[in-house]
């Protein structure tokens, strides 16, 4: 793989989803703007601990 290949990426269409299935309706696009930053900040907040548990359940699947 290369270095600049994207692993995951979380797309509108996904976020509005997720809206219709929790709260019955589409976002607006200032809500979408604050989901984006609720996003940025939760992943960077405790990314560690995601890369942990990524790698290591990753390890353990490929040796089995």
């Amino acid at each position: 793989m290369k270095d600049e290949e994207i692993l995951f990426s979380v797309s509108v269409g996904w976020v509005q989803a997720e809206a219709e299935q929790r709260i019955n309706r589409r976002l607006t696009d200032s809500e979408l703007l604050l989901v984006k930053d609720g996003l940025d900040e939760g992943l960077g907040f405790d990314i560690e601990t995601v890369f942990e548990a990524a790698i290591e359940e990753a390890v353990r699947i490929a040796k089995e």
